[in-house]
């Protein structure tokens, strides 16, 4: 038995995972200043509760710059220099820790579930655009522990919104949850819409189902982005397949296909045949791909 730890802005999802199966799982809050301690001593107490002496290990997915266990940065809970043996430690003196960014331990997740593909990667569409990449059935995270950065791909220059990053037309900026809204904002006045003065990602895609003009203009731009940014990174990592998952992917088909048939159109011929998916997991992917790690 192991445990899969996705840390969230929000939330931290604990899974408790065998034979990559999650038998259970929990949330707890988010708190920035007793984060670690907050974990272990929730583990401490399942495995006090459950009469559980040992498990294999503990995996970490984290929403940030992560290179070998040591934590350089993570923006959207506010911590940066931490090396997660000094946090883990004091608790866990023997036990197992691996630790990778939540992009890539979502892949991973992904991968296991499917248990079909050892080469993948999972695109992440939520309030910022994540990707992980699976190769031969191991995380690439490269030197910097910026593989999968594609979120920060310059791809809609065309509009050159800026970014958190500090770049400017990066694929986050139009196909995030954030970016979706400010898309249709954009270009609200330029079709016949139903979309209130304030709306969500949600309601796009909602009545692009309607064949809403400025909607179904919207999602079309969005899935041609997508579409570009996955036919980079089939002639990089010539994977066999590309799930899409996230927030964002809960639109269904009209996302999917709408990538898929711009892939078709963008794509080198060697790779066309790559499989585009919704993913399946959904929140459970981090925790899956977490334990998975160890």
């Amino acid at each position: 038995m192991k445990f899969g730890i996705d840390v969230g802005g929000t939330t931290v999802k604990i899974g408790v995972v065998e034979k990559n199966q999650i038998i259970d799982k929990f949330e707890i809050p988010t708190k920035k200043e007793t984060l670690f301690q907050d974990i272990c001593l929730f583990l401490k107490e399942y495995m006090k509760k459950k009469n559980i002496e040992q498990i294999e290990g503990i995996g970490f997915g984290l929403p940030g710059n992560v290179i070998g266990n040591y934590i350089h940065n993570l923006p959207n809970i506010g911590l940066e220099n931490i090396s997660l043996e000094e946090a883990i430690r004091p608790y866990f003196p023997e036990v197992k820790l691996l630790a990778q960014n939540d992009a890539n331990v979502a892949a991973l997740g992904e991968m296991l579930y499917h248990n079909e593909y050892k080469n993948a990667c999972m695109l992440t569409l939520g309030t910022g655009v994540g990707c992980g990449i699976i190769l031969n059935g191991k995380i690439v995270e490269g030197v910097h522990g910026a593989a999968g950065e594609v979120g920060h791909m310059i791809i809609a220059d065309d509009y050159g919104f800026p970014c958190s990053c500090g770049l400017q037309g990066c694929l986050e900026t139009v196909a995030s949850a954030t970016g979706i809204v400010r898309l249709a904002k954009y270009h609200y006045h330029e079709y016949k819409t139903k979309l209130k003065n304030e709306f969500t990602a949600k309601d796009v895609f909602d009545l692009a189902k309607k064949e809403d003009p400025l909607c179904l203009f919207v999602v079309d731009r969005v899935g041609y982005y997508i579409a570009k940014c996955l036919s980079i990174l089939a002639v990089t990592v010539d994977v066999e397949v590309f799930y899409i998952g996230g927030g964002v992917s809960k639109a269904g088909d009209i996302l999917i296909q709408t990538i898929q048939k711009y892939y078709q159109k963008v794509s080198h011929y060697a790779v066309k045949n790559v499989k585009i998916e919704a993913a399946k997991l959904l929140n459970d992917a981090g925790m899956l791909g977490a334990a998975g790690l160890i």
